[in-house]
């Protein structure tokens, strides 16, 4: 129907299964080291942008979420770790990541990152999505590490989930978002509103309220330059 799609996702702790971290692809083997991995990651990415292409040839792949969740939501983890989240097995223990028990770090980002520019087709955008991407020291973290990515030539964007309550102030407001927004166009890339859902949180929010923070979304992106 000649619609374009948005890939999703590559990297992501939480829907990745145990064994494809572990010797023999077996649940119950012992984790891989680094390297291993590396030839993993690679053939994975490598792979599936070869099915797209072989597959569904006049597809238009426009972007793809080469990440998504990788940064923490603790302060204490964005300003001594990198941003990464706490290692261990998230199908084990939820919020936990496998690349970081692996990585012992936030290297696989890059890695990932290289991969898929290697293998990507020209004309497919390679993103960076998360949440909470307008919290202040959440967002600071990705605008360091996306800003570093993209100056590297192998990111092209950022990508806001933007799961907000419909209250114009606050945590998720528009001030905040409008905020995250400008600083990660800053960068230089490109900056999408990829998974928009505006919550009244059981009637505490009027369906008013709730278009008026739509409308409040569709303005920031208007005004960023």
């Amino acid at each position: 129907n000649n619609i374009g799609m948005r890939g999703h996702a590559f990297v992501w702790h939480s829907q990745t299964p145990s064994w494809f971290f572990k010797e023999g692809f077996n649940n119950s083997g012992a984790w891989v080291n680094s390297s291993t991995m590396d030839q993993r990651l690679e053939s994975y990415i490598k792979n599936t942008f070869n099915a797209f292409k072989t597959q569904y040839p006049t597809l238009n792949l426009y972007a793809y979420d080469v990440v998504n969740e990788a940064v923490s939501d603790d302060s204490n983890r964005t300003a001594n770790n990198g941003g990464a989240r706490l290692p261990g097995d998230n199908n084990v223990e939820g919020g936990k990541s496998a690349w970081v028990q692996v990585y012992g770090s936030s290297a696989f980002i890059e890695k990932a990152f290289t991969y898929a520019r290697k293998y990507a087709p020209s004309t497919c955008k390679l993103y960076y999505n998360d949440y909470n991407e307008y919290w202040d020291h959440k967002r600071d973290c990705i605008y360091k590490m996306c800003k570093n990515l993209y100056q590297k030539g192998i990111l092209d964007g950022v990508g806001m989930q933007s799961h907000i309550n419909a209250d114009v102030n606050g945590f998720s407001g528009l001030q905040a978002f409008k905020t995250a927004m400008q600083k990660y166009a800053s960068i230089g890339c490109e900056v999408q509103v990829t998974e928009l859902d505006v919550n009244r949180e059981n009637g505490k929010f009027s369906a008013q309220q709730q278009a008026d923070k739509y409308k409040g979304v569709f303005q920031a992106a208007m005004d960023v330059n």
